[in-house]
């Protein structure tokens, strides 16, 4: 069920019909929506934990039920959900008794219509549904989709490790008796002392699993370690954390309750425990490294590939020493825990310690995906300017997901929608009309073949970008106001900036910035058919444009010497002034109009995000020929890198094209590259050199992987052979072989260096 990583997966759905029962008698018995999500914690915890594994050094195991309550896909679902597909595999393929089959007949009927996907899909305003009509990007080509989510919560974990359960339940109590005297929601605060009671009682449960299982361990090493479990999980249920343990089972099971899916900057809130650990002898640096493994092997098991992130390093930190000495066991612990996950991330800057440096080299050097780099020189004033804030509160920035960056425990700014601008340009090219799939769904606008000038096209093309822009920013305020009517997601609203001040749900007024972020996807490829268009159609008129709409439209078939010049049109990732102009122009024009819709809506910020996961392939799948050369079907660039095999000029003309990129008016973009172990091995210091050059002079991320060209080919042929196999796709790494062949093909046929 729901891909989590358990020994033995519950076999029945008994858990998804109590729930039900749960939720339907508590809906009819309760008006306030606070109420309503406690019986419903209570009803999925601790029932969806599993038991303490036998490499455990940490408990709390879960498998979330296909019914439940959520945040997005990744924790079961959206707010209380349904996964109708697989409830529908098991009423077709399961058995059962009648009252069973029953069951699921009845959750089926009264789920369809109740989650919280399908309310906030069906009361979406007509005007927004004119414009984003379906969220099956999958399977249709969309211009944009919605997403129906609240992605990316970074609660303050190092307040709660700081002032652990007893603490937070004291400050809850504090702003119920504050709304008593006010006539403020003290519904509210009730309910969260209950949720907190929960998070206690699963500390007690798995307390007492812990210590059965040390008693009948018959390893007195394992004994000794369950017996350290035990004590550290009755600690926490009634004291603040003392341990390095005690930090990380805290954070853990509070994470699962909330249901977290990021684990923010650990080396401050779990720095001061480590460090005190090792200072005073209470364990060895091997214990540490064990316990933080047995944490990653956790967040592992959640099984969320575009998720999972533990960050590390960058200015902000408030124990700076402490820290980095657990920056240096964070990244051992990623380096030999060679798993997809966490999504290992560093933030460094011009005084990040240089032992902390090359750790972070070492483990890259040896073929791990990780630790993702992001540059603090550039990202910060970046931030700041992007959003709007402080430099303190820049200092906070924490990439989530496939790279969307929010800031720590203050901002919301899930990517509700996604915008394929490669499928805008081809149907704007048809007048707005999708070759595709032969409808007229975009308004109606001019054609290229009736564009005077490129300026012309141009100015046709952004407004029908802006068009679908406004329309998603419009829905991102719109499934805030609903999700927070129906949400008040008390686990992640008591360890955010402002709530408990405002004493209201994290997306009912309760966040102290409230933004959106909306996910950009082929960018690079439409930048690249408007510099094929200006420079072939307008100004060397080599073609007309409507001998490039046919050659288009035939997917090239008897136009091969028009796709040729489509090819050797200039192309981001070469260093070329012409290409790279165009290309800056274009994403200037796409942030600045996404921007633009904020104070329009009613949001804090809304920002663009270019983070590919594999949509630039899946969503590819859907447009026509374009005219830089791409033909139908095929992959599109992945993020802000190149289109694959375009970067012909080597990797320094890449990194100098990448750093041109603006760093000051969106939320995040990924640079993937990658090198080959030849080139590593054969000149270390050339190649670290050229990264340094390339952050020295503005870069603002990278994703750098370390490969064999043969193991991907190796892998395609003989995947049996390479299941351990690990690449970055985008905004995420994955095993090499679990990903689809034509994932598989646009990652081999990216550059290697």
């Amino acid at each position: 069920m729901n891909k989590f990583k358990v020994a033995n997966p519950r076999k029945d759905l008994e858990l998804e019909i109590r729930f039900t029962d749960t939720y339907r008698r508590v809906v009819a018995q309760y008006a306030h929506p606070a109420q309503v999500e406690l019986a419903c914690i209570r009803a999925q915890y601790p029932a969806v934990m599993h038991p303490i594994e036998d490499t455990d050094l940490l408990a709390g195991r879960i498998q979330m039920g296909l019914v439940g309550l959520g945040i997005q896909q990744q924790t079961g679902g959206f707010g209380y959900y349904m996964d109708e597909d697989a409830m529908v595999a098991r009423l077709e393929n399961a058995g059962g008794n009648a009252r069973y089959r029953e069951a699921i007949h009845d959750m089926l009927t009264f789920w369809k219509a109740r989650s919280t996907t399908a309310v906030v899909a069906r009361e979406t305003p007509p005007d927004i549904k004119r414009a984003i009509f379906s969220d099956h990007w999958k399977v249709l080509p969309l211009p944009g989709s919605p997403i129906y989510r609240m992605a990316g919560s970074y609660p303050d974990f190092d307040k709660l490790v700081r002032i652990g359960i007893p603490g937070l339940r004291a400050e809850i109590a504090a702003h119920r008796e504050k709304a008593a005297q006010s006539g403020g929601d003290m519904v509210l605060f009730e309910s969260m002392l209950g949720a907190v009671d929960v998070l206690r009682d699963m500390c007690l449960w798995y307390a007492l699993q812990a210590l059965a299982a040390a008693e009948a361990a018959a390893d007195p090493e394992r004994r000794q370690q369950l017996r350290d479990l035990h004590q550290a999980l009755t600690h926490i249920a009634g004291h603040a954390p003392q341990t390095f343990l005690q930090g990380l089972q805290l954070v853990w099971l509070y994470g699962v309750m909330v249901p977290q899916l990021e684990f923010g900057r650990m080396d401050i809130y779990m720095g001061d425990l480590y460090a005190g650990d090792i200072d005073a002898g209470r364990i060895t640096q091997q214990q540490a490294l064990q316990q933080l493994v047995s944490f990653y092997r956790l967040i592992d098991s959640l099984d969320c590939e575009m998720d999972g992130r533990v960050i590390v390093g960058g200015y902000g930190r408030r124990n700076p020493q402490n820290a980095d000495r657990f920056c240096l066991l964070a990244i051992e612990a990623s380096r030999v825990y060679r798993e997809v996950l966490p999504q290992f991330t560093l933030r460094f800057h011009r005084e990040t310690a240089k032992e902390v440096m090359e750790a972070a080299r070492q483990e890259i050097a040896e073929g791990r995906s990780y630790p993702l780099m992001y540059n603090d020189d550039v990202l910060v004033p970046g931030v700041q300017k992007a959003f709007g804030v402080s430099r303190e509160l820049a200092e906070r920035y924490v990439p989530l997901g496939c790279g969307e960056i929010e800031l720590d425990h203050y901002s919301f700014g899930t990517p509700s929608g996604s915008l394929n601008a490669l499928k805008i340009l081809e149907t704007t090219i048809h007048g707005g009309f999708d070759p595709v799939m032969q409808w007229q769904k975009a308004p109606v606008c001019k054609k290229l073949a009736d564009c005077e000038t490129f300026e012309e096209f141009y100015s046709v093309y952004k407004e029908q970008l802006r068009y679908y822009i406004h329309a998603q920013a419009k829905f991102e305020r719109y499934e805030y106001d609903i999700t927070g009517r129906i949400h008040p997601f008390m686990m992640c609203t008591m360890l955010y900036d402002g709530c408990l001040a405002r004493g209201k749900g994290i997306f009912a007024g309760g966040c102290a910035l409230l933004g959106g972020t909306l996910e950009v996807y082929g960018g690079i490829n439409a930048a690249n058919s408007l510099v094929a268009i200006k420079k072939l159609v307008y100004d060397e008129k080599k073609l007309t444009a409507p001998q490039l709409v046919q050659a288009l439209d035939a997917n090239f078939a008897g136009h091969e010497l028009e796709r040729r010049m489509m090819m050797d049109a200039p192309k981001w990732g070469n260093d070329d002034a012409f290409a790279d102009a165009m290309v800056v122009d274009y994403f200037k024009y796409l942030h600045q109009t996404i921007r633009e819709q904020a104070p329009l809506v009613g949001l804090d910020s809304y920002l663009a995000v270019t983070i590919n996961n594999q949509q630039n392939t899946t969503c590819g799948r859907w447009v026509g020929a374009t005219p830089d050369g791409r033909k139908a079907g095929t992959p599109m660039a992945n993020a802000n890198g190149p289109a694959s095999g375009t970067d012909t000029n080597g990797v320094t003309a890449l990194l100098n094209s990448l750093r041109k990129m603006p760093s000051d008016d969106h939320a995040g973009m990924v640079q993937n590259v990658r090198f080959s172990r030849e080139t590593l091995s054969a000149a270390p210091e050339k190649v670290w050199s050229v990264i340094d050059g390339y952050f020295a002079g503005g870069g603002m991320q990278a994703m750098i992987t370390v490969v064999g060209r043969e193991d991907l080919a190796g892998a395609m042929e003989r995947p049996e052979e390479y299941r351990d196999l690990i690449v970055r796709v985008g905004g995420f790494s994955a095993r090499f072989v679990t990903l689809e062949k034509d994932v598989q093909q646009e990652l081999f046929d990216r550059a290697t260096y």
